[in-house]
């Protein structure tokens, strides 16, 4: 059983456990858990994983360390629900974005922008340095997480995609084969994110890439529809 699950199944049963013995109203609850999570993801970027404790973070919180064992098992099972909390609520931020353009490039282009700015800012690139400064300790920890939010990427990315391509060549790799349309949509996050990623968590200044945005994207775009209309995308 990996970190991820095991951090999923604490976290279900401290969750049961309060259920039988009371607990506050849902929506009193969810904002402790919120404020839990908050603190938590200034305490990890502040201080790095080996740096961060539990006082500190319940410090933060105004939340005593009972409240937070009661929700999260360790410092482990914390972070991961942290890293997860601020992944969702990025991609939920991409999804919400309303692609513009008056041709399938253009509306293409704004996706990757959407992507691009969401994902290439000091705190969530500290976040993934955080994440992966885990690899060497918890190499489990650290590979669970990049593959989730990878996953998770994937997955808003084929929703925008689905939106705007609905004629055309991206209408036929619906029709054939759905995985097909899943693929294309992780290659298309695939070519925008990842080169201007590595470079942000190798230590480029963030606001030199977004000066390379327009070009950067108009030929990953480019590529990415030549290699859609000549049967690249398998």
């Amino acid at each position: 059983m990996n970190t991820m699950v095991r951090a999923g199944a604490a976290m279900k049963a401290s969750t049961q456990r309060r259920t039988r013995c009371g607990r506050p109203p849902a929506e009193r609850a969810g904002e402790v858990e919120e404020r839990i999570l908050d603190a938590a993801h200034k305490v990890f970027l502040e201080r790095g994983f080996e740096g961060a404790s539990i006082d500190q973070i319940a410090e933060t919180a105004r939340s005593g360390k009972p409240t937070i064992y009661s929700r999260f098992p360790n410092k482990e099972a914390l972070f991961a629900a942290m890293v997860t909390h601020r992944i969702a609520l990025k991609n939920a931020r991409v999804r919400s974005h309303k692609p513009s353009g008056a041709n399938i490039e253009e509306r293409l282009a704004s996706i990757a922008l959407a992507v691009l700015s969401e994902t290439l800012t000091e705190e969530f690139v500290g976040l993934l340095r955080v994440a992966i400064s885990e690899g060497h300790r918890a190499p489990e920890l650290a590979r669970s997480l990049m593959a989730m939010a990878r996953q998770r990427g994937g997955e808003t990315v084929a929703h925008m995609l689905a939106e705007v391509t609905t004629c055309g060549v991206f209408g036929e790799l619906r029709q054939e084969r759905e995985d097909r349309f899943a693929a294309a949509a992780r290659y298309f996050l695939d070519l925008i994110l990842l080169p201007m990623l590595m470079r942000a968590l190798s230590g480029m200044e963030l606001d030199s890439l977004r000066a390379e945005f327009d070009s950067h994207i108009a030929h990953r775009v480019a590529f990415f529809l030549a290699a859609c209309r000549h049967g690249g995308i398998v």
